[in-house]
């Protein structure tokens, strides 16, 4: 039995604005609008959503520069604290030297960041789910794999209660149990995650093929044997994408390449170098070469 495993965010959908917009008000609701009040100081409703994203464009380009070095919850109010300080990092080693400089309330903001999320969730959870646009291919792609049978799980930082639902007909369009859905009470380390799907589902972690978007997530699943692929599409930085060619790790460029990259490692594809797919003819035919 083969289990492909998907992050949620980055991978599945686009979740910049979601993080923003729930992070902005639990870092408000914990700190106050500080000295600057950055964002107007206000806290975001989906009343006034719109034209704040046209009254803050370069904040919000800010952030999204940062999105790449997040791991969890706690993070988010890290951009948020960079944002007020007005401070840059310019890569994962910068950021996470901040994170463990930084005077942060990691507990209770990560307790606020649910408890907000799960306040305008229950206002509209319609309001809430769009804005977190789906990756339309890789939605494409994960119906046709379910369509053919195709064990899938969701191995996420996130909480089952928050995105359970997004995974029904109403929703996405098609069904994942809430049972396969493995949240942060599996560990935000992946690597732990992948540890309880193999437990789960009975499997070997070479039957394992997990997506992320986060390379450091990736780096620390492979030595388990996991075969692992980046995201490419989403948040990952190109200094990321050099790192993963180093580390031998696959990168799925554009989310259109989801589908048939992931299609024909199932079916014992042979990956190697990088960005490089090598398909194995069944019949004896010469190998085709194709570049993402």
């Amino acid at each position: 039995m083969e289990i492909l495993a998907l992050d949620f965010d980055g991978v599945i959908v686009d979740s910049v604005l979601d993080s923003l917009f729930v992070g902005h008000n639990a870092y408000l609701r914990l700190y106050g609008p500080g000295k600057r009040k950055y964002f107007g100081g206000e806290l975001f409703t989906f009343e006034n959503w719109e034209e704040t994203k046209k009254q803050h464009q370069e904040e919000i380009k800010y952030y999204r520069t940062l999105r790449p070095y997040i791991r969890g919850a706690t993070d988010y109010g890290l951009i948020q604290k960079l944002i007020e300080e007005n401070k840059f990092v310019k890569n994962q080693k910068e950021f996470d030297n901040y994170r463990k400089a930084v005077k942060f309330d990691f507990e209770n903001y990560e307790k606020e960041f649910y408890k907000e999320r799960e306040r305008l969730q229950n206002i509209d959870y319609r309001a809430w789910f769009n804005l977190e646009p789906s990756y339309p291919k890789v939605i494409e792609g994960i119906k046709k794999l379910l369509e053919e049978e195709t064990k899938i799980v969701i191995a996420t930082s996130n909480r089952r209660k928050a995105i359970a639902r997004t995974f029904t007909p109403e929703y996405f369009g098609f069904t994942i149990q809430p049972e396969d859905i493995l949240d942060k009470r599996y560990g935000e380390d992946k690597s732990e995650q992948m540890k309880q799907i193999a437990k789960l589902y009975n499997v070997k972690f070479e039957e394992i093929y997990f997506v992320d978007d986060q390379l450091s997530h990736l780096i620390k699943v492979k030595p388990l044997g996991v075969k692992v692929f980046l995201a490419g599409w989403s948040y990952a930085t190109k200094a990321q994408k050099e790192e993963a060619r180093k580390q031998n790790i696959l990168i799925i460029e554009k989310e259109e390449d989801f589908y048939p990259i992931v299609k024909n490692s199932l079916k014992d594809t042979v990956l190697s170098g990088g960005s490089l797919l090598k398909i194995k003819n069944r019949k004896g035919e010469k190998d085709e070469d194709s570049r993402l």
